[in-house]
């Protein structure tokens, strides 16, 4: 074992020294390897998809999810889309290809009335991606817009005709036109030390009441000014290193009109909501109920939508039965009365009753792997250590 794991590091090192060095060959037009590249010993690699983001178009009966790992969507009909015996499902269709321009994409939204399907590049790529429905295999984009760095989340209002994207590292929900194409300014922001906001993920819009929510993660970096000369982090300290806080984890409600530095509506915070990286959350208006993806403890939070402070879920759905496994998205289908949530752990997603709770089943799996594949996890691996003592490979997420 260490005489393996040696080598494998010591192959990177290799690799890298060849990476370094000047290049004396030509320039190989080939697609195949040139006789001087190293292959690698072993790979860590996930070849199936991952669920990140989730959504539900409940007139036709079809679920979609995002997929970072593959670079792919993927839209499957929730009646013929369960999978049997733990086999993978068969998806309606799925876009995948280097014309797509999806990459390490994370929030998904359906448009069921003008049949468009959104998703946003999470890392590197800073772009939304707008797919028609009938969208299959390597097909380009309807269109593509740009958003700042590390946007997450996103939710459509039909009746604004808007819609709105969450920025992580800026603390920021940014607002364009439906209708936003390329390189355009941004319709507001709601953003500053009043809203509260640090490292927001998921988003709903509730037409109905007119409200925005958002999940918060509670990591702040600072806010980001613009001095003149560009931007320029404001918690900073004497010595010039970025510093920042860690604050509770919460979900923030605003009006659908705010903009600016602006105090929510009210904040579900505090010890007795239990909210441990909340990462999706959706509106169930046939409950007048917030739902919570809780990816730090494998659970889905109900709230009331008017609740507000330290305050214990209504409803929890948890334990052993459910099949929940680091959820990262979900979505609720209001038709037929279930909540869609896609597990980041395992190559699944479930439905369970929208009224249930407890340690219950779902009443429907979808897979992209079979039941019990293994996968590495893998967000953005941006780093590589080997621990010689315990013979482990360190990678930073």
């Amino acid at each position: 074992m260490k005489k393996s794991a040696a080598a494998w590091v010591l192959g990177l090192a290799l690799l890298a020294a060849v990476v370094a060095l000047p290049q004396t060959t030509p320039e190989s037009k080939s697609s195949r390897p040139a006789p001087e590249d190293i292959p690698p010993a072993r790979m860590i690699a996930d070849p199936y998809p991952a669920f990140n983001g989730i959504a539900a178009d409940p007139e036709r009966g079809w679920v979609a999810m995002s997929d970072p790992n593959r670079k792919s969507l993927l839209l499957y009909d929730q009646a013929r889309g369960a999978s049997k015996d733990g086999a993978i499902s068969a998806p309606l269709r799925q876009i995948i290809g280097p014309d797509t321009f999806l990459g390490m994409i994370a929030g998904v939204v359906l448009d069921s009335q003008r049949q468009e399907i959104y998703t946003v590049n999470n890392d590197i790529e800073d772009t939304v991606v707008v797919m028609p429905y009938g969208g299959f295999g390597d097909v380009k984009p309807s269109r593509v817009f740009s958003v700042p760095h590390q946007s997450w989340g996103l939710a459509l209002s039909k009746a604004a005709d808007q819609i709105a994207v969450t920025v992580e590292v800026q603390n920021t929900i940014v607002f364009y036109r439906r209708q936003v194409t390329g390189v355009e300014a941004p319709l507001r922001l709601i953003r500053g030390e009043a809203t509260g906001l640090a490292d927001p993920h998921g988003i709903y819009w509730d037409e109905s009441h007119n409200e925005i929510g958002v999940a918060n993660h509670g990591n702040f970096r600072g806010l980001v000014k613009n001095t003149g000369g560009g931007c320029e982090e404001t918690s900073v300290a004497e010595d010039g290193a970025e510093v920042g806080e860690s604050r509770p984890p919460s979900v923030r409600i605003f009006s659908g009109g705010a903009k600016g530095d602006v105090t929510p509506l009210r904040v579900i915070e505090g010890s007795r909501t239990g909210l441990d990286w909340p990462m999706g959350v959706a509106y169930d208006a046939g409950h007048d109920t917030i739902a919570v993806a809780n990816n730090g403890d494998d659970s889905v939070l109900i709230f009331g939508r008017a609740s507000k402070g330290d305050v214990a879920p209504v409803r929890v759905i948890r334990g052993d039965r459910t099949g929940l496994n680091r959820p990262i998205g979900v979505a609720v289908d209001a038709q037929k009365g279930e909540i869609w949530v896609s597990n980041w752990g395992d190559h699944s997603a479930l439905a369970f009753d929208s009224a249930g709770q407890g340690n219950i089943t779902p009443k429907e799996v979808i897979r992209s792997a079979p039941a019990g594949t293994p996968t590495p996890g893998f967000g953005n691996p941006m780093a590589l250590a080997y621990d010689s003592k315990r013979e482990a490979l360190l990678v930073p997420n």
